[in-house]
């Protein structure tokens, strides 16, 4: 999918929880639809759902709080989305509404709402695929052609921007910590604070910034097989798109990949040949990939835990599933030799 619901410094638990039939009458005084089958699909904060309608085409339906700046921020996203699907990017193609709107704006109920219709792309998610290390080289491989290919993308709405962008990862660890009941997780997020303190804070300035996906995770890569090899056939869900760090694209992605292998540090260390195959970094990019990718898990564990109640609890906890053993293993690791072995791979 394109958009999520605010991001969670506008909305604080602002869920939207519509019942499907509202969906339904939603994308027909929209789009026209006829949904002759729906169903709920699991999500953050936004109402998503799964369409077939009476055409035989299988669509995405996201609906929002239509909440200030929210429809500037949705009308980017989609742009850019239909951008990188002209240029052969793995992406769902954008459905317009009667008006040829890519956003339709909406009352549900007495609640305005804003509203994306997109093609439902096939595959298997990444965490559900058999994956091996060709496979984690793919995931490399298409971070950094989407890093390429939103390097030429219209910047964002000014103020744009997310709870959970890398630069910001240790202040968010530690908004989260006191709701967080499990000392275990407290204990491994408290230490990625930390290193990022260390190890990315004092670099900064230093660090390229684009307009970057940054949430490249196990479930927005879709997988399937071309000419014998596991591809990624599918990239959802750019609702947290906006400017970041540029080697956010890499180290999130690698993060979220070691959590699927036995070998955590061999797994990131895949993910980032990949990258290597088809972009480079700088020295102090790759000096940060470990850090930031640690802190991405850390953030992942830490928000997860501390939301683990709620109507979203089982959303939470499947979304924070395999986190902590992966970071703690990459926690592990040798800063300085995992560096040395990320720059060989990634020099241009």
């Amino acid at each position: 999918m394109v958009v999520s619901g605010p991001s969670p410094e506008q909305s604080a638990g602002r869920v939207l929880d519509l019942a499907v039939e509202q969906v339904r009458a939603l994308v027909a005084e929209l789009h026209g639809l006829r949904a002759r089958r729906i169903e709920r699909v699991e999500a953050e904060l936004a109402t998503v759902c799964r369409v077939e309608d009476d055409a035989g085409r299988v669509l995405a339906v996201k609906v929002v709080h239509d909440e200030e700046q929210q429809r500037a921020a949705l009308e980017w996203r989609t742009a850019v989305v239909t951008g990188l699907a002209d240029r052969g990017q793995p992406v769902p193609g954008i459905v317009p509404d009667r008006s040829g709107a890519a956003v339709s704006g909406a009352d549900a109920g007495g609640t305005p709402v804003l509203v994306v219709v997109e093609e439902w792309l096939t595959g298997v998610p990444l965490h559900a695929a058999e994956v091996d290390r060709d496979l984690l080289r793919e995931v490399g491989g298409t971070a950094a052609r989407l890093s390429a290919a939103l390097a030429t993308a219209p910047p964002p709405p000014p103020g744009l921007t997310h709870v959970w962008e890398a630069s910001r990862g240790r202040r968010t660890i530690l908004q989260a910590l006191p709701d967080v009941r499990d000392p275990g997780v407290g204990e491994l997020a408290a230490a990625a604070a930390d290193g990022f303190a260390a190890d990315v804070a004092p670099h900064l300035a230093e660090l390229p910034r684009a307009v970057v996906h940054q949430d490249l995770h196990d479930a927005n890569l879709l997988v399937g097989r071309a000419g014998g090899r596991p591809r990624v056939t599918g990239v959802l869900d750019f609702g947290d798109m906006l400017t970041g760090l540029r080697v956010a694209e890499l180290a999130v992605a690698a993060g979220y990949a070691a959590r699927l292998t036995d070998d955590p540090l061999r797994g990131l260390l895949d993910v980032v040949a990949g990258w290597g195959e088809q972009a480079s970094l700088d020295e102090v990019e790759a000096r940060v990939v470990l850090p930031l990718a640690r802190t991405r898990l850390a953030v992942n564990a830490a928000v997860w835990a501390a939301r683990s109640s709620g109507t979203r609890a089982a959303y939470a906890a499947a979304r924070s599933a395999r986190s902590l053993p992966a970071l703690r293993a990459l926690l592990a690791a040798d800063r300085d030799a995992v560096a040395a072995e990320v720059h060989r791979l990634t020099r241009a």
